[in-house]
């Protein structure tokens, strides 16, 4: 899917799991009662359609203590895991940090109401946060604003129309390649920040994954000791703090108390590295007389405080210049349809991974996605959807229902209004290492030899092409050009014949006949290759064999493929043999005009 941690990190000691386990059997138990209460009323009054659009009140009727406890523990631990990282991938944007703040506060909250898979954490991600520079790169915050208000508008339009089934479009290795290719543009763009180099002068310098490699390569004794020091630290202190759980064996139960412990530390381990490296940058600047005195780039300033209501439809003015918001929609080109495409994409593959089996309501999640969007522009938001690491932070914390998106949004409302000073102290390469140890788990190079040992060999190349283009032209045409390749061999095996034959002899009715049996679909493009075929039947093995077409495996046939077969029999007629039809659906009788015969369906211009 699109962002991820292994979930055996995130695995917990034995008696957390232990609390999950249980909590999990009674939150099913209370919804399962919610469920069945929904259908004992269901077409009395207003209530049901209230608990289908409102999934809230599908669980709070039955919401206990000990629902309220886990929730708060699941949701502080997410807060502390979202912080971090939501300030991160609002520099991803190339925005202020509040930004990424204001999204996960707004997108919390709204999914909270209205989310149907506890596990979703919704907000900024690495991945909107790609799409977003790209679209929005160079402009004012306001396009970001308005790109998010399309983009949810465009997914209440999908969820309205339930086009949730585009999303089986995607195959699994566009999906991977999609992932990967977006991880590397992202260490790309960040290794900047990472070695303390200045942004390129030039335009084209910031083009893409090849065009920044390159310029960093060249420009590497420009890296300052102090941003590669502090970036490198941060690294490798993120990988100790995530391998901390491994210290202590998960069946032990001599050390649980510590091996949870342990655990805890190693979900905040982002927390503790940014405010770690702010903190450190606090100490020395305030400690010296020339003030100034970090060696390494900060953040800057943050807004403090929740932005207030504005509609994310007015016009803005830059410079002398008013620009309205349809010429802002224009300006986004095709940044409002992508965008809601791989956040619902991204949501419901996370749904399912999280949903232990059952359905998710991909129409429902689209709308929550979708008002989570648009409430959010109205408060400055930048585009949103879920996060496969902290909706996996959730899973491991013993999330019970939707309601810990309020505590998470509680400690980013905190954040917004006490610690926004701080964050102008935040390294800039303790950000993009963060960034770093985020996303390079999305990379997924193992697929390429497990599609190659299990023989999928047009999916590798579907891989490859995806991945390719990706890292080429960009990743919103990576994507679509990586769905146009893979459904290609479901079309080509309807549009292209497949036949299989052999001498049949039936002894009981002293019948020989060559069968050709027709596989999936008979269609236009493969008409002219039965054709082929049938008269070469007639020629080896001579026109006094009847030939008998099998359509017991045939699902799929068009109007060019009917009169094709008609005028094949009566050329066949013509020729002295004679073609048979068996197994054919009921429904295509009279369209073909056959009639019953002693050996099979004969069309009306044969002798029986």
């Amino acid at each position: 899917m699109v962002e991820g941690e292994e979930l055996q990190v995130l695995k917990g000691p034995p008696e957390s799991q232990l609390e999950i386990s249980v909590a999990r059997r009674d939150g099913d138990r209370s919804h399962n009662s919610s469920r069945r209460s929904l259908r004992n009323n269901g077409g009395k009054g207003c209530v049901p359609i209230l608990r289908r659009w409102l999934p809230i009140l599908r669980w709070t009727l039955h919401y206990s203590r000990i629902d309220l406890l886990a929730d708060m523990i699941a949701g502080v631990t997410l807060g502390l895991t979202m912080i971090p990282q939501s300030i991160a991938y609002a520099t991803i944007a190339g925005l202020p940090s509040q930004y990424g703040l204001y999204a996960a506060l707004v997108g919390s909250v709204v999914y909270a109401f209205l989310g149907t898979v506890k596990e979703v954490s919704i907000g900024p991600t690495s991945l909107m946060a790609l799409l977003t520079y790209q679209y929005a790169a160079n402009h004012p915050p306001q396009y970001v604003v308005v790109l998010a208000f399309t983009a949810g508008i465009v997914e209440l339009l999908m969820g309205g129309a339930r086009l949730g089934f585009l999303i089986c479009l995607i195959s699994e290795p566009v999906t991977s390649a999609f992932t990967s290719a977006t991880a590397l543009i992202i260490i790309g763009t960040q290794l900047r920040n990472l070695l303390g180099l200045p942004k390129p002068v030039t335009a084209t310098a910031d083009g893409g994954l090849f065009s920044t490699v390159l310029d960093v390569s060249r420009r590497y004794t420009e890296a300052t000791v102090p941003d590669s020091s502090v970036g490198f630290a941060c690294i490798l202190l993120l990988v100790i703090l995530q391998q901390l759980p491994k210290l202590v064996p998960a069946s032990s139960q001599r050390w649980r108390r510590f091996a949870c412990l342990l655990w805890y530390v190693a979900l905040a381990r982002n927390a503790i590295v940014v405010l770690g490296s702010a903190f450190l940058s606090y100490w020395i600047d305030s400690g010296s007389n020339t003030g100034s005195a970090v060696p390494w780039k900060l953040s800057g300033k943050v807004e403090p405080g929740i932005p207030s209501f504005q509609l994310p439809t007015q016009d803005i003015v830059v410079g002398n210049v008013t620009i309205s918001f349809f010429d802002i929609v224009a300006d986004l080109g095709s940044g409002p349809v992508l965008v809601p495409l791989v956040a619902i994409l991204a949501n419901v593959a996370i749904g399912k991974a999280f949903s232990s089996g059952q359905p998710v309501d991909a129409t429902q999640e689209m709308i929550a996605l979708g008002l989570c969007n648009v409430i959010g522009s109205c408060f400055r938001s930048m585009p949103t959807t879920g996060a496969f690491t902290r909706s996996a932070v959730s899973h491991a914390s013993g999330v019970r229902t939707p309601l810990s998106g309020f505590y998470s949004a509680l400690l980013c409302l905190l954040a917004l209004g006490i610690l926004t000073p701080y964050f102008f102290y935040i390294p800039r390469a303790t950000l993009a290492a963060v960034l770093i140890a985020a996303v390079t788990p999305m990379l997924d190079p193992s697929i390429v030899a497990k599609l190659w040992r299990a023989g999928f060999h047009y999916d590798l190349l579907v891989w490859c092409c995806c991945i390719a283009l990706c890292l080429a032209a960009g990743i919103e045409i990576g994507l679509l050009g990586g769905m146009v390749v893979s459904m290609v061999q479901p079309l080509a095996s309807f549009v292209w014949l497949r036949v299989e034959c052999e001498t049949i002899h039936e002894r009981d009715q002293h019948f020989t006949y060559r069968l050709i049996r027709l596989q999936q679909g008979l269609l236009y493009p493969g008409v002219d290759r039965l054709r082929t075929l049938v008269l070469q039947e007639m020629h080896m093995h001579g026109a006094t064999l009847p030939i008998v077409l099998d359509c017991c495996r045939m699902v799929l046939m068009d109007f060019t493929a009917c009169r094709a077969l008609d005028n094949l029999s009566k050329e066949v007629h013509r020729l002295g043999g004679n073609l048979l039809l068996r197994n054919v659906l009921p429904c295509w009788h009279e369209r073909l005009a056959l009639h019953e015969t002693e050996h099979g369906l004969a069309f009306g211009t044969q002798a029986s």
